[in-house]
C-alpha cells in the first residue's frame, strides 16, 4: 500500500512519541484526586542521577531537571531556572532547528508543484506508477535542492522537549513557588473554579504565543516572491487552531509554572523563525 509524504510524517512523529511514552512508562506526574506533584515522581537536588530512574530520565528528564535547579540556586529562583534553562535546551537545538526549517520552507514552496504531481497519479494504485510518482517526486527534491531526511531532524527535538516537560512538572520546589500572585503548582482550571480569575492572564498568553509561534512560519514563507498557497498550506490553518486549543487546553489543566515554559518556548520559536527567515533564507537566496 502506498502511503503519501505527509502520511508517513505524521506515522513517523506517531510512533516516535509512542516510543518516548513507552521510554518514560506512562506514568503520572499529578495526583488526578488532589492535583498535587506525587511524591514517587519528584525531583530535587537529592534526587539520584542514575539508571535506576530509567533510561529516558537517566538521560533527559534529569539532567534537565538538575539543570532547572542549578540556575534557580545561583541565578535568582525557580522562575529564573525554567526560563533559563528553556533557552539553554533551545540554543543546543538551535543549528538541527535551522535545518529543518530550511526544509520545512523548501517543501512548502514546491506544495504547488507536488500537489501537481500527485493529482497527475491520483488513484492509480498500480506499482509503476507509484514508482514513476515516486521518480518524479525525487526529481523535484533535486531540483529545489531538498533532502529526504531534512525534515526528519525535527523528530530529533522531540525527546528533548518531552523531558524539558517532564522535568518542568516533577521539580518539587515549583509546587511551593509564587510568581506576580500565582502559584505555580496550581493549575489555572482549579484556581479560576475558585474564583482566582487572574491566572486566566497567563493561559491567554499562552494562546496568543502559541498560536503566533505557529503562524509565524506562514508569516516569513509569504516574504518570499515565489510563495504560492497550495491546498495542503489552507489545511494546516484549520490544524494550527487545533493545536492552539490543545495546547490552552493543556496550559489550563497543568501546573501553571508549564505556562511558563510554554511561554518561553512560543518566543523562542518567534525569534528563531524570524532569525532562520532572514539569515539562512532570504540572505542565501540572494546570493
Amino acid at each position: 500500500m502506498y502511503l503519501d509524504q505527509r502520511t508517513k510524517k505524521y506515522l513517523k512523529i506517531f510512533g516516535l512519541v509512542a516510543f518516548i511514552a513507552i521510554l518514560v512508562g506512562c506514568t503520572a506526574n499529578i495526583d488526578t484526586k488532589t492535583g498535587k506533584l506525587i511524591a514517587e515522581r519528584a525531583i530535587n537536588e537529592s534526587t539520584k542521577w542514575s539508571m535506576s530512574a530509567g533510561i529516558f530520565d537517566f538521560l533527559l528528564t534529569i539532567p534537565i531537571a538538575k539543570g532547572i535547579l542549578f540556575i534557580s540556586n545561583n541565578l535568582g529562583g525557580i522562575v529564573v531556572g525554567v526560563i533559563g534553562m528553556t533557552v539553554f535546551v533551545n540554543l543546543l537545538m538551535l543549528p538541527i532547528m535551522v535545518k529543518s526549517t530550511v526544509s520545512t520552507q523548501k517543501m512548502q514552496m514546491i506544495q504547488p508543484e507536488m500537489e501537481k504531481i500527485q493529482l497527475k497519479y491520483r488513484g492509480r494504485k498500480d506499482q509503476a506508477s507509484q514508482m514513476r510518482q515516486s521518480a518524479e517526486i525525487q526529481a523535484l527534491y533535486k531540483k529545489h535542492d531538498i533532502s529526504m531526511f531534512g525534515s526528519f531532524t525535527t523528530f530529533l527535538t522531540i525527546p528533548i522537549m518531552f523531558a524539558m516537560w517532564q522535568a518542568v512538572q516533577r521539580i518539587e520546589v515549583i509546587y511551593n513557588t509564587t510568581f506576580f500572585g500565582l502559584n505555580l503548582g496550581s493549575t489555572p482550571m482549579s484556581m479560576v473554579t475558585s474564583g482566582h480569575w487572574n491566572y486566566l492572564i497567563i493561559v491567554l498568553i499562552v494562546g496568543f504565543t502559541q498560536f503566533f509561534a505557529i503562524q509565524i512560519n506562514q508569516i516569513m514563507l509569504k516574504r518570499n516572491p515565489r510563495y504560492k498557497p497550495s491546498a495542503q498550506q489552507k489545511q494546516m490553518n484549520t490544524m494550527n487552531y487545533f493545536m492552539t486549543i490543545m495546547i490552552v487546553w493543556f496550559a489550563l489543566s497543568m501546573p501553571t509554572a508549564m505556562s511558563l515554559y510554554w511561554i518561553t518556548t512560543n518566543i523562542i520559536t518567534i525569534i528563531r523563525t524570524v532569525y532562520i527567515q532572514i539569515y539562512h533564507i532570504e540572505k542565501k537566496d540572494q546570493r
